[in-house]
């Protein structure tokens, strides 16, 4: 099948079944794009580029990796990823819960509007790029310039911060924060410790309103 035949296919298959299973998807683009019923999808095997793209109400697992861009502007649902995704995971989504159990590679949750993106592992360069609102857990480290322009939300991190992108800025976590983290990571099986927990920091925005053209970093947000 082609990525649009398959997908045809899943498209009529959700709304009469409870349960799809897919076998064999040979890492296929594009799988489960599109798809706005409510479903519960299983994938045996990886997925290619842009697996679950503008989902919106459906649960999508994929035992296995996923390529580039996987979650792209869903808009409701939840999609986990059983091992590694590479660039731009979560770009751009509005809702919903992307959870990639091991690590993401660069640019993970870039212009995302709302939701939540959970990364097990590492996370590559400027994870958050652009970021708007919602929230990023990265449970392991996350690579330079994170949280570059950076204008809504906020990017939780349990590992070491290579660098912090323009806009960006580390704080302590509030206990609210905490009471959250726990809620979420524990809903998706990451058994961390107590000390676990206390490790995590999170990078905001400087501004809501930042503007850039000046050397002096100081002069280059506005409040």
């Amino acid at each position: 099948m082609t990525p649009r035949e398959a997908n045809q296919k899943i498209k009529e298959l959700s709304i009469k079944c409870n349960k799809i299973l897919i076998k064999n998807p040979n890492a296929m683009h594009y799988l489960v794009a599109g798809l706005t019923e409510k479903a519960y999808i299983e994938v045996e095997g990886s997925a290619g580029y842009f697996a679950g793209t503008m989902l919106d109400k459906a649960q999508l697992i994929i035992h296995g990796n996923a390529g580039w861009f996987v979650g792209d502007n869903m808009t409701g649902g939840e999609i986990i990823v059983d091992g590694s995704a590479g660039d731009g995971a979560g770009q751009g989504i509005y809702d919903g819960t992307l959870v990639i159990k091991n690590s993401a590679g660069s640019r993970t949750g870039e212009i995302m509007k709302g939701g939540t993106v959970v990364v097990g592992g590492d996370s590559g360069f400027m994870t958050g790029i652009f970021m708007m609102g919602g929230r990023i857990i990265i449970l392991g480290d996350v690579g330079e310039d994170a949280g570059e322009s950076i204008i809504r939300g906020a990017i939780y991190v349990k590992g070491s911060v290579e660098s912090l992108g323009q806009n960006a800025k580390l704080l302590d976590i509030s206990k609210e924060d905490l009471d959250e983290l726990k809620t979420t990571l524990s809903s998706y099986d990451f058994d961390l410790s107590d000390e676990d927990y206390k490790r995590f920091r999170k990078i905001v925005p400087k501004s809501k309103r930042p503007f850039y053209g000046n050397d002096e970093e100081e002069d280059c947000y506005c409040d």
